[in-house]
């Protein structure tokens, strides 16, 4: 009995191995390199643009107009949120250029400064500052293009030196040089 417990176990483990012999070296990488090792390999891969020029992932087509820091404040002098250190905030065009929907969410967005510390978009105040559109709400239809901004709240001696736009979690992305 032990005998054939040892190997069905076995069995299982090759099953295993064989099936996700792609992510094993991931997990390795992950296990030796830190667990950011994906994502810069991932950064690695995507294409790159300069600001003014567009570019694509999946999708959508992205294109950054300005970036504009140093903001205190977004909103109205009603409904309004001050920043931890300073807004920076991102002006974009988002074009469907695929032949199905497709959903722009800010959070997906990446601000990197120049020493790479990540900074990730501060949604709350991204409503604030776009009052007349749901642009990061709603779907994008095939050939529809959007405009917005996109709120990051970074410290307030740093900069964006570089953007990582994803129509997805797990999309490549497009990398923005500014």
């Amino acid at each position: 009995m032990r005998g054939r417990l040892a190997i069905i176990a076995g069995a299982a483990v090759a099953a295993a191995v064989l099936c996700c012999g792609a992510g094993t070296g991931v997990v390795t990488g992950v296990l030796l390199w830190g667990d950011d090792v994906y994502e810069r390999i991932a950064r690695v891969r995507a294409d790159t643009v300069a600001l003014g020029e567009a570019g694509r992932d999946g999708n959508l087509e992205f294109r950054v107009h300005d970036v504009q820091c140093g903001v205190v404040q977004v909103g109205d002098p009603f409904i309004n949120q001050t920043a931890v250190g300073q807004f920076c905030l991102v002006q974009l065009t988002v074009s469907n250029v695929g032949s199905r929907p497709a959903t722009f969410a800010d959070a997906l967005q990446r601000a990197y400064g120049p020493d790479g510390s990540r900074f990730a978009a501060d949604s709350g105040a991204g409503i604030l500052a776009n009052p007349e559109q749901q642009v990061f709400l709603n779907e994008i239809n095939p050939g529809n293009r959007v405009a917005g901004v996109v709120v990051y709240d970074i410290p307030p001696e740093g900069r964006i030196a570089e953007l990582e736009l994803h129509e997805t979690e797990r999309s490549t992305g497009l990398r923005v040089t500014l």
